[in-house]
């Protein structure tokens, strides 16, 4: 497959610095692309690679094709140029089709709606009540159960798992080894049980509900709402080996990056941005736009279109000009024993 520069240029709404002409077949690397393929460059961190690209065509920024720039490439200059890259990457691969129909190793109950236009491979099993929209693709050793939905144009890759009653939204994908509708950890505590202590198991009778254009990443786990459900909006992206617990609400467009963990009834409001590995604690309202750096400990509230950081998550401008103030502290403990030290000789004259 060949596309001429000009073309993409006119699909992405770019224009061309160099020859328009050429043909790429391909996307790569800077560092790996040869004349027949196109790159792109937004981080100045790979100015050197960009320089030293031997790319046939490289998608850029306005404001870096104004600056130094290599030789040999044409330049496609657009507004946004990773997401231009992610269309043109999109054009050179697409996503697979698979022939509609239902393996005969799969086990499907009887009471299960399978669209005729769905693909489910060997080794799936989809339960009584079990909804399976259009184009739908249910992989090998997924497990549907009882009155779960999953909507039209859906895609769960091996290993998935929709427990009892949970919908899933129309064009989600789902990758390897996520678990949706889990029970929640919800245990009350009896002191006086049948045989002593325990802690008595709280019934999870919600469900979990997952919008339209969704992602969820390899391993991630979504559990059920105790009472009401666990939601997650249209168009959240969740990356790997992440973790909702019970009846946290995600709202639209927000993006959680691999292993975060949020707490029960914690709420989301749309276009959140979660870094990786951020935790936090129940019951909190994350505003609209909010962005929190990748290790932080959520134990309060944010504000919308508030940036935070740290552990305890604080103002992120406060919490980096808290770091830089602990690299001096060596130092100041110097000063504080020398002066000390000077007021202890002033007191003795």
């Amino acid at each position: 497959m060949e596309i001429r520069l000009r073309d993409l240029a006119e699909e992405l709404g770019g224009r061309v610095i160099g020859d328009d002409e050429i043909r790429v077949v391909g996307v790569e690397t800077l560092d790996r692309a040869t004349p027949s393929h196109i790159s792109f460059y937004t981080n100045p961190r790979y100015k050197k690679a960009f320089l030293a690209t031997r790319a046939g065509a490289v998608i850029v920024a306005e404001r870096h094709a104004k600056g130094e720039v290599p030789e040999g490439p044409s330049l496609l200059v657009v507004d946004e140029p990773y997401l231009a890259f992610a269309k043109v990457s999109t054009r050179f691969h697409q996503p697979p089709r698979y022939e509609p129909g239902i393996d005969p190793r799969a086990a499907i109950d009887e009471g299960a709606e399978v669209d005729p236009t769905a693909t489910v491979f060997p080794f799936a099993y989809v339960g009584r009540g079990v909804k399976v929209g259009k184009r739908a693709v249910i992989h090998a050793h997924c497990a549907i159960l009882d009155g779960a939905e999953i909507g039209d144009d859906c895609v769960l890759y091996p290993g998935v798992v929709v427990r009892e009653g949970c919908i899933i939204g129309p064009r989600t994908i789902i990758q390897p080894g996520a678990i949706i509708g889990a029970d929640g950890f919800g245990f009350a505590f009896e002191k006086n049980g049948p045989r002593g202590p325990r802690h008595f198991k709280v019934p999870q009778v919600g469900k979990v509900v997952v919008g339209a254009d969704v992602e969820i990443g390899a391993n991630t786990c979504i559990d059920r709402g105790t009472v009401g459900d666990t939601k997650v909006g249209d168009g959240a992206k969740i990356d790997d080996l992440v973790m909702l617990a019970h009846n946290v609400e995600v709202g639209p467009l927000s993006l959680l990056a691999g292993c975060a963990a949020i707490a029960g009834s914690t709420r989301l409001g749309p276009g959140v941005v979660v870094g990786g590995q951020v935790g936090m604690i129940g019951h909190l309202e994350i505003g609209a736009g909010a962005k929190i750096a990748a290790g932080s400990r959520v134990m309060t509230d944010l504000e919308p279109g508030s940036e935070s950081g740290g552990y305890p998550a604080v103002n992120q401008q406060h919490w980096l000009r808290e770091q830089a103030a602990r690299q001096r502290l060596p130092e100041l403990l110097k000063q504080v024993r020398e002066l000390k030290k000077r007021i202890e000789e002033l007191e003795q004259r």
